[in-house]
């Protein structure tokens, strides 16, 4: 299945036609197929080293033979910390059923507060407690070779630049960094600049950041086109999704 607004075939097509041999970090990979960005890369031979505290979907990535690494991200190393399961009751969202996509995070903080309040009575709420690691502990342990990254992606409802703050960049230097930005906070952008990333392209809630050496003019018009092919479609599925659930990733 397609990820959301299709951002894993976009990013693909214009930045890794081709690779078969590429390496992807996903921090909040909650299932491995359902609305996953990572699926479309492991089925083309990509290394996919996948971060996820929720047990329910661990349990499916082990299931289907997928090493899983079982934390929750952040900007410092601690144990024994609560974590918010939120269980959607049944909402049908992109030819799928939504378990704990939405909202599951270290917390229901800012503006996801007023949205969560709108969607509370299709939803149960579960406390349970994990550990948290920042990237920069956990590649180190688990992938002590590793030296360079292609794809990060974050997805972990509101606490996105906390997982960057645990992460040292210029260490890994991906070459793509997709932030989920639900509302279009500027401190995303403001981060990514500063360490010498620019905004590339926004889809929906997703926004695509790009190392500056990896920006040209001819992956520029690629990813207009590819983009505008998903207007229409993008809008549906946006308006489909506020008046179901609202929208997925979790800091699984």
């Amino acid at each position: 299945m397609p990820a959301e607004e299709d951002i894993d075939t976009i990013v693909q097509s214009a930045f890794f036609a081709g690779v078969t041999n590429g390496v992807m970090v996903e921090v909040g990979a909650a299932s491995p197929d359902y609305l996953s960005i990572s699926e479309q890369f492991r089925k083309s031979g990509w290394k996919i080293i996948a971060i996820e505290p929720n047990p329910q979907f661990v349990a499916k990535h082990i299931a289907r033979g997928y090493k899983v690494l079982q934390y929750a991200c952040g900007d410092e190393d601690k144990e024994d910390v609560e974590f918010f399961v939120v269980n959607a009751q049944g909402v049908e969202y992109l030819g799928g059923t939504v378990t704990a996509e939405s909202f599951s995070s270290l917390g229901i903080k800012d503006e996801f507060v007023g949205l969560f309040d709108r969607v509370k009575d299709k939803s149960t709420v579960t406390s349970i407690r994990v550990t948290m690691r920042r990237l920069d502990t956990i590649l180190a342990v688990h992938e002590p070779e590793l030296k360079f990254i292609d794809l990060l992606a974050i997805d972990v409802e509101g606490w996105e630049i906390s997982v960057m703050r645990g992460f040292t960049i210029d260490a890994y230097k991906p070459k793509v960094v997709i932030l989920e930005n639900l509302f279009s906070k500027p401190e995303y952008d403001e981060y990514m600049r500063a360490h010498d990333y620019q905004l590339w392209l926004r889809l929906n809630h997703n926004e695509i950041y790009v190392r500056r050496d990896q920006v040209t003019t001819g992956k520029r018009i690629r990813a207009a086109m590819l983009a505008s092919l998903q207007r229409v479609k993008g809008f549906r599925r946006k308006v489909g999704r506020i008046l179901t659930l609202g929208f997925s990733g979790t800091n699984r």
